[in-house]
């Protein structure tokens, strides 16, 4: 209920003109949609009005006798009351002042209405009142003590707070709240000692309580003193198992000093015998997530998720959950359930499309992911997916391709950002669908874009060679070695290439000599090396090269290649069967596994296959 309807039920309970002012404004304004500057200005406005007629009311009850005094009191009590439990402690704090003047000497009326001062933030005018309640009860009613205690504390008065504290404890040494807020009261005045030996010998006076170390640990824990810390937060759950608290404590601190199974085993005993514990059964689920522990941590998520399902965030994560332990279909169910609760979420789609993207549920993922919008973050990255999924699909028929080919081109012509991506991505399809000559246009195209590397270099050069075209390969590695001229892998290039098209070997040697120079442990360069020696006719040097280069990389399809036709040339069929087993294992293209899978059979019948001629 609104402040302004609390007031206006007050005018009409308490009657008069003020009712009927109340009734007209609010209905009208109400009706106007205010802001809510207007309903705080009418708030106040009307605040003072009732004000006046309580006060009116007080005013006429005492003229009248104690009969109608006690009448009103109890009216206004219930008001009061009615108010606190509505939240609304300004109109409880109206109502309370004019009810503390009517019964001056009642000090249960002036403690409710401290309370009420305390909650609207009024603190100095509550410890004013708690003070005459403190000293009218002769000092002896704790409750309002250990508030007066706490409200000099919020106020800065440590000295008077203390005091309070200890006088509490000098007329009941186990009053187990006014040993512990003295206590923290020691600490945060930088006492440790006294503060520890106080909480000590109330625990002495309580010897099956874990409170006290509790608060002992807190004091270490925030001096950063984490094992000695760790030895009182034991002791608590030690003396109280069920303490929640503690127990949370002592696996945070567990967890401060790089003991995670310790705290991991913490959170797990308390939760077996406390399964609605939320707040522990989350921390252990962080726990297992940070560990990376996700088969375990999901039955934790699960049990926590059961007992939050408002929690959407947390739902979130078990949809990760289930995705990195593979129970996709779960993991499908979560991220669907929650774009019903926020549908459009760029997260949620994304974590969708990549869901299906692994399973090879390739349309399903690119449903997902054409519907994340482009101003997300996320926009360009799911369009880099999809380009990856139609690239994939491209290869099955040729409507696929052509859809593949004209979302790749639309791409590059949609934004400046996308052209240089996503024309790699197509260049790459084209080489693997032996379109190589589009290919090398392609890549043509953004050759003068800065993100063009030396790498991309290499593989417009390795195309160039596909198509025999020589001179283009090599003046595109040369403008390598002008900026770069240690780099091992262009003189390699450069001599690799002169060896394979059977020229000018002493300058091929010269190019992989020096590259062996700058790169003595690569393999690859080393495979050169070995093959410059066979196709020179010195069949051992070539073997004792290539051998280095297989240690180097055991699974290059070419290196096992060349070692076959070594071995083959040798007459040890038997090892030019094993690298040539070797190679087909490493294969991608059928049409290469084909090739080779012939020369397997050549070998297989102990003679020279005629490629290798």
């Amino acid at each position: 209920m609104s402040k302004i309807l609390i007031l206006f039920y007050m005018g009409l309970f308490l009657g008069g003109c003020a009712s009927n002012h109340l009734k007209n404004t609010n209905e009208t304004k109400v009706e106007k949609h205010l802001s809510p500057e207007e309903i705080e200005k009418l708030n106040q406005e009307t605040l003072k009005k009732v004000s006046q007629r309580l006060e009116e009311l007080s005013i006429a009850a005492k003229a009248s006798g104690p009969d109608k005094v006690q009448f009103l009191a109890s009216d206004f009590y219930l008001k009061a009351s009615a108010a606190l439990m509505e939240g609304d402690y300004q109109t409880a704090n109206l109502i309370f002042e004019q009810l503390e003047k009517l019964v001056p000497d009642d000090i249960y009326i002036k403690k409710k209405y401290a309370v009420s001062l305390v909650r609207t933030g009024k603190l100095d005018e509550a410890k004013k009142m708690l003070e005459v309640v403190y000293e009218k009860s002769g000092k002896d009613d704790e409750n309002s003590a250990l508030l007066l205690g706490g409200l000099y504390a919020s106020l800065g008065d440590v000295s008077s707070s203390q005091r309070i504290y200890k006088e509490v404890l000098a007329r009941n040494p186990k009053n187990e709240e006014a040993c512990i807020f003295l206590g923290k009261s020691y600490a945060l005045d930088k006492k440790t000692k006294k503060a520890v030996s106080l909480l000590k010998s109330c625990e002495n006076r309580s010897p099956k309580k874990g409170i006290f170390s509790y608060y002992i640990g807190k004091i270490y824990s925030n001096k950063k003193q984490f094992l000695t810390a760790q030895k009182y937060f034991q002791k608590a759950v030690k003396k109280e198992p069920e303490f929640h608290d503690a127990v949370m404590a002592l696996g945070v601190v567990l967890e401060e000093r790089g003991h995670p199974k310790k705290a991991e085993k913490v959170y797990k005993d308390y939760i077996n015998d406390n399964p609605q514990a939320a707040d522990i059964l989350a921390r252990l689920v962080e726990l297992l997530f940070t560990q990376e522990k996700f088969d375990e941590v999901v039955d934790y998520a699960e049990r926590l998720s059961d007992l939050d399902p408002s929690d959407l965030n947390l739902r979130v994560k078990l949809g990760i959950l289930y995705t990195d332990t593979q129970r996709f279909d779960k993991a499908v169910k979560t991220f669907e359930d929650l774009l019903e609760f926020s549908p459009g979420n760029d997260k949620l789609l994304y974590y969708l499309g990549a869901i299906h993207q692994e399973t090879k549920e390739f349309e399903s993922a690119l449903e997902a992911y054409s519907q994340i919008p482009t101003q997300s973050a996320l926009y360009h990255d799911s369009a880099l997916q999809m380009a990856h999924i139609l690239s994939a699909m491209a290869l099955i028929s040729e409507e696929k391709e052509k859809r593949f080919l004209s979302y790749i081109d639309k791409k590059i012509n949609e934004l400046d950002q996308f052209k240089f991506e996503f024309s790699m991505i197509k260049a790459t399809y084209l080489d693997s669908a032996n379109n190589m000559a589009h290919a090398i246009e392609v890549l043509e195209a953004v050759q003068s874009d800065k993100s063009f590397s030396t790498d991309h270099k290499f593989y417009l050069a390795s195309l160039y060679e596909k198509e025999e075209q020589f001179k283009e390969a090599t003046t595109l590695i040369q403008s390598i070695l002008k900026s770069e001229p240690e780099n091992a892998h262009a003189l390699n290039f450069l001599g690799y290439s002169l060896l394979e098209r059977g020229i000018e070997f002493d300058q091929a040697y010269k190019y992989i000599s020096q590259a062996i120079n700058i790169m003595p442990e690569d393999g690859y360069i080393r495979d050169s090396l070995g093959w410059y020696f066979f196709k020179i006719g010195k069949v051992k040097e070539a073997l004792k090269e290539l051998k280095k280069a297989a240690a180097k990389v055991p699974d290059d399809i070419s290196i096992n290649k060349h070692l076959a036709v070594v071995y083959s040339t040798l007459k040890n069929f038997k090892k030019a069967q094993s690298y040539i087993k070797k190679a087909i294992a490493e294969v991608k293209s059928e049409e290469e596994k084909e090739e080779l899978t012939e020369i397997l059979k050549e070998l297989e019948k102990n003679r020279l296959p005629a490629s290798f001629e």
